[in-house]
């Protein structure tokens, strides 16, 4: 009893190597993200969202909870008002739950704004939804990795 007891708890490894897989996808759509993000390609940021009533986004230039349209036109905004944008994840973890994943890390990113550069660390969660085959980000939390910043 003991033996079938251990087997029963022991992860099914077409499980696991498919949860493998999605860890990395839901890594290079973070990646392509950042690509994205860095040549503001809008259209194609935009496409790795789940932009609709369920999308939300928390983030330190906002007080309240943000909708798809604010997210959007933040994101817009912020990103065509600097140059030479550089993010990276470090201390990247992805867990998958079904169809829904989520990655957190802290964002290090950087930008030249006028004459100033400006260098930031965040603590950032990323809640991924897979629909039609396609990691898209259906939640955002960003806050500063210090307090202050």
């Amino acid at each position: 009893a003991v033996l079938l007891a251990g087997c029963a708890t022991t992860p099914n490894s077409k499980t696991s190597n498919k949860r493998q897989v999605e860890k990395a996808q839901i890594e290079q759509r973070l990646n392509q993200i950042f690509d994205a993000a860095e040549k503001k390609d809008f259209d194609r940021l935009e496409s790795y969202h789940l932009y609709g009533p369920g999308f939300t986004k928390f983030a330190p230039e906002s007080p309240t909870r943000m909708d798809a349209a604010a997210a959007r036109k933040g994101e817009r905004d912020g990103l065509q008002a600097v140059n030479d944008l550089f993010m990276k994840a470090q201390d990247l973890k992805i867990d998958v739950f079904g169809k829904t994943g989520i990655a957190t890390f802290m964002f290090d990113y950087g930008f030249k704004a006028g004459t100033n550069t400006v260098q930031k660390q965040a603590r950032a969660t990323l809640v991924f939804v897979k629909e039609a085959g396609e990691w898209r980000i259906i939640h955002e939390h960003f806050s500063p990795s210090k307090p202050g910043q």
